[in-house]
């Protein structure tokens, strides 16, 4: 049901076809906000009702001049467009990907933005500056280039803020959450549980996980509350990655024996690939062997400072999980969970 909102808005959802764009327009209507996006030219999806206006353009072949004009008559943006991050390329390849991907279209969007008249925008960002800050001793940032290019992505936009310009970024762990006419982004790790046998080896931490609903109340949120400068880390529920393989078996209905890998053999593997990379040229965003210590630590924080800042609610991160699962067909009847390490 609509509310009625005498203080509507309208805003730009940039990236708005993609899970969490599409959950944030969704409920911007449902509050009473008159939502538009902005989405890749080869987009073809026919998600929302008529009154949503879809502008058809990529940020990095756009000039700064039409990308004005898109802003032209919003109140607010939501930055939500998907930042780069892992598959392996060259050095230089990826220095640059990063740079225009994460770092060069926010500024050119935010430039653009407070050009137009927009007074506040609110980026989706990576929970991976949330630890890089907690985890000094980490230094995630001088190891892993992609949370040096969010990093970088996040305090290029908040150059941009004057009084009449207000920026957030959300900091956005692990979500979970389905829309319509995509498949489940978790569809990769559920079919690779699924085997013959009944034992699971995993690493042994944990994440902050949070669904697609609390995702799209922060974008609300940070726009009609936030301060601007803030980085708002999002969250509801701190999981081990045990709790949420067995989380997933319970809802296939079958038994299994979790194997919680040490850092030492997480870090066997780490290396190995590690070295196949490296025989082949090749980098990632986030550094293999690097990663072991965060993949057996529980990335965990309080959700609450920002539940309460940004006025969300909590809960349903279970059926979100299991809306999602369901959704992947087992591949054979009476599948049994195998070995799996990342």
């Amino acid at each position: 049901m609509l509310k009625n909102n005498s203080q509507s808005k309208k805003v730009l959802v940039i990236g708005g076809t993609g899970l969490l764009g599409y959950h944030t327009i969704n409920h911007l209507i449902e509050n009473g906000h008159q939502p538009s996006v902005l989405t890749l030219p080869t987009d073809s999806s026919n998600l929302f009702p008529e009154s949503v206006p879809i502008h058809y353009g990529n940020i990095s072949e756009m000039s700064d001049n039409e990308l004005q004009a898109v802003m032209e008559g919003h109140d607010w943006v939501v930055f939500a467009a998907g930042g780069h991050d892992t598959y392996p390329i060259t050095e230089d390849e990826l220095e640059k990907l990063l740079e225009e991907v994460n770092v060069v279209a926010t500024r050119r969007t935010m430039k653009a933005a407070r050009a137009a008249g927009v007074s506040r925008a609110v980026i989706f960002g990576s929970y991976f500056e949330y630890f890089n800050r907690a985890w000094p001793s980490l230094k995630m940032a001088e190891k892993h280039p992609y949370i040096a290019s969010r990093m970088r992505q996040s305090q290029a936009a908040f150059d941009l803020i004057t009084d009449d310009f207000g920026v957030m970024v959300l900091e956005l762990p692990y979500i979970w959450g389905t829309m319509p006419n995509r498949e489940p982004q978790w569809k990769a790790l559920i079919n690779t549980l699924r085997g013959d046998g009944r034992m699971v080896s995993y690493e042994g931490g944990g994440t902050i996980m949070t669904s697609v609903l609390h995702v799209a109340e922060a974008a609300l949120g940070a726009l009609e509350r936030g301060i601007s400068g803030q980085r708002y880390p999002v969250g509801d529920q701190n999981v081990t990655w045990a709790e949420l393989i067995s989380k997933i078996a319970e809802i296939d209905g079958v038994e299994i024996e979790i194997n919680k890998l040490s850092h030492d053999q997480l870090m066997v593997t780490a290396k190995e690939n590690q070295n196949k990379l490296d025989e082949a040229g090749l980098v990632t965003g986030i550094n293999l062997i690097s990663y072991v210590q965060i993949a057996s630590s529980n990335a965990f924080f309080d959700p609450e400072p920002t539940r309460m800042a940004l006025g969300l609610t909590s809960g349903g991160l279970d059926e979100a999980i299991r809306e999602q699962v369901e959704m992947v067909p087992m591949e054979k009847e009476n599948a049994k969970y195998g070995s799996c390490a990342t």
